[in-house]
């Protein structure tokens, strides 16, 4: 899997936004993996699919949240577990 610096800006209340990021970067493989940062300092993990953007977010407090935001619109929240003890 080949993980990338964030080289531009994903605004999860814009969907126009990332329904142009589906297009322009979308890719059928969990192998084009962007990497940041968010305004709480913790590290993302961003994979974006044709018709999905899947963020995985390891919180502070020890917890994985991936965030999945469709084309449609829809989106939902999963608690995958802890990644820190």
């Amino acid at each position: 899997m080949e993980s990338r610096e964030m080289d531009f800006k994903l605004d999860t209340d814009d969907l126009k936004g990332m329904i142009a990021l589906m297009d322009e970067r979308g890719s059928d493989t969990d192998d084009a993996l962007y990497s940041g940062v968010n305004q709480n300092g913790d590290t993302l993990h961003i994979s974006i699919f044709p018709d999905k953007i899947s963020i995985r977010v390891f919180q502070e407090n020890g917890w994985l949240r991936r965030s999945v935001y469709y084309r449609d619109g829809s989106s939902e929240e999963i608690y995958e577990g802890r990644w820190a003890p």
